[in-house]
């Protein structure tokens, strides 16, 4: 039994990382009782939902690791040491096209339904779609884009890999779509309002968040010319603010927040403790920066390692050392609401203020910067304190450099962006603004991971692309850069 269970989810992963299942699969398991067309705002939080549980689980294991917000206990994993083992690039993988499907499909949806606020449905889907994509490209590099998710619509299992500057150019043409569909602010039907769990089905908070996103990949690209991501900057925070609006405060982050009551639970809510933090401690990077700027978040994000005192680990320390835990993940957040964050007001107050820095706009660094930093306090209930934002530490000061100024906004960025789906890690492939502590037990020649590889099953099941993809490339490593990656690494 256990074995026919275990074929079966098999046979289940391998359909949804090839996007679909044949035809004759999807029609032995439909349930005939069941409505056979969805409506498209019925699809919108079931694709959220899933797509940030991924995120958290991926979060937890891999970015936290990787950019030393913990470190595990156990000796045996090796990701705290740059070591990935292949197998760990299934989950995001299959977690993240399975859900591509859906949000491709509230587009399709609406497009050929006829009902009030459908035009809306559109633009929801074009910026989940972009949102979505960006995490599979700025994981893996090339991936299957133009031609994935039409496993069942065009018989299609074997989809060609789109080169990472086509589907960036791809995702910017999805975000300038969203943004007119959306300008023209088009109710829904008060019935469906709920059916979006982010922003209640509000086309202007959609348009704003859409534009924030386009922001942030915009950011990522801006040291290729080629892209003209920088004029795009510039029109969107200088010369057309009004035909692209943005997120103006935290009442307009894009977060799902976890209620604890079904279906939006914390995925960690009914875990034991000990599974949520009994084989992990906060690093000495995560804890020291905080004791440093005598940061009021330390609090009520972790233990104290002994009373009154609140330690790190040893990120990358020698197989055979493992250091004794110190300060854990406080069980609290197992219930907390803000651990669905997609991309909040504080990440965009510090994208503004970098752009402002590197010239590709003329706006006020150091306002976006204490926006950001206020912000960031704000989302987790605290206010920052006097004190705090008077630091040295904090301030962008006139005497600072400008690369002093952008490793501070890169600090703050890093604690803003907690629990975030892999945001620390491609900000700081793309940065180095972050003094990571350097452990001796590091492998990977101590470089930074910049990929995950490819799955296993892609390999075999897709051979002749994947091989293409590879090719193009230079490998399937881990240590293979992409198109944006740039040559600081």
């Amino acid at each position: 039994m256990k074995k026919n269970i275990r074929k079966g989810f098999i046979l289940l992963a391998a359909c949804g990382m090839l996007q679909s299942c044949t035809k004759d699969f999807v029609a032995i398991n439909t349930n005939p009782n069941a409505i056979s067309a969805a409506a498209p705002q019925s699809l919108i939080a079931p694709a959220l939902l899933n797509v940030l549980n991924t995120n958290l689980s991926r979060n937890m294991r891999i970015n936290n690791e990787l950019m030393q917000v913990t470190v595990t206990v156990n000796d045996a994993l090796e990701i705290q040491r740059y070591e990935i083992r292949p197998s760990e690039a299934e989950s995001t993988w299959s977690g993240w096209y399975v859900q591509l499907t859906n949000i491709r499909d509230i587009y399709q949806k609406a497009a050929e339904g006829q009902q009030k606020g459908y035009q809306t449905y559109q633009g929801i889907s074009l910026i989940l779609d972009a949102w979505v994509s960006s995490l599979i490209t700025d994981m893996y590099g090339d991936v299957p884009y133009t031609d994935s998710n039409k496993g069942y619509s065009d018989n299609n299992l074997t989809p060609v890999f789109d080169k990472q500057a086509d589907i960036y150019a791809d995702i910017f043409r999805k975000l300038e779509e969203a943004n007119t569909l959306l300008k023209g602010r088009v109710a829904v039907e008060s019935t469906n309002l709920a059916m979006d769990p982010i922003f209640n089905s509000d086309p202007a908070k959609w348009q704003k968040f859409g534009n924030s996103l386009y922001l942030r990949l915009l950011l990522r690209i801006a040291h290729k010319s080629e892209t003209n991501a920088v004029a795009k900057i510039k029109e969107i925070l200088e010369t057309n603010t009004a035909e692209y609006p943005v997120m103006q405060s935290n009442a307009e982050t894009a977060a799902l927040y976890y209620t604890n009551v079904q279906p939006y639970m914390n995925p960690y809510f009914n875990s034991r403790d000990i599974d949520f933090n009994g084989s992990k401690g906060y690093s000495e990077f995560f804890i020291n920066n905080l004791l440093d700027l005598s940061d009021p978040r330390l609090k009520i994000w972790a233990t104290e390692a002994t009373l009154g005192v609140y330690g790190g680990m040893q990120s990358g320390y020698k197989r055979g050392n493992v250091p004794e835990q110190q300060s854990t993940l406080l069980t609290s957040l197992k219930a907390d609401s803000h651990m669905g964050n997609i991309m909040n007001y504080a990440e965009l107050q510090f994208i503004i203020a970098e752009c402002s820095l590197r010239g590709y706009a003329q706006v006020d660094a150091s306002g976006a910067y204490l926006k950001g930093v206020n912000a960031a306090m704000e989302y987790w209930g605290l206010t920052a304190p006097t004190t705090y934002l008077a630091s040295e530490k904090v301030q962008l000061l006139a005497t600072d450099s400008d690369h002093a100024k952008l490793k501070k906004i890169h600090l703050q960025k890093y604690y803003a962006m907690l629990f975030t789906d892999f945001q620390q890690w491609y900000e700081y492939r793309r940065t180095q603004l972050l003094d990571l502590y350097k452990g001796p037990g590091l492998l990977n020649q101590g470089k930074m991971p910049v990929r995950l590889n490819y799955p296993t099953i892609v390999q075999s099941l897709n051979k002749v692309n994947y091989q293409d993809a590879v090719s193009r490339m230079g490998g399937d490593g881990i240590n293979e850069k992409m198109w944006w990656q740039p040559s600081i690494n």
